[in-house]
């Protein structure tokens, strides 16, 4: 059995595909999806919901240094 909206504790928004699934994998559910507009760019929006009982479970995200210094240390 499903749950619905009404069980939805927490809410969330991520902006990329990468934390889009940490999310899932924690154990979060996709509510909305839709893309931002600005100017002449378009960038995605996930909205995530916890449903469940126990506390939400928080990814451990990576900012896009953290990310950037990881890449460049592989190539060294």
């Amino acid at each position: 059995m499903g749950m619905s909206m009404e069980d939805t504790r927490l809410t969330t928004e991520v902006r990329s595909i990468r934390e889009l699934n940490l999310y899932l994998l924690a154990g979060w559910k996709l509510i909305l999806s839709y893309v931002k507009h600005l100017s002449d760019t378009q960038e995605p929006r996930f909205v995530l919901g916890w449903q469940q009982e126990s506390e939400p479970v928080m990814p451990e995200l990576l900012d896009e240094w953290e990310l950037n210094e990881i890449k460049q240390q592989q190539y060294r």
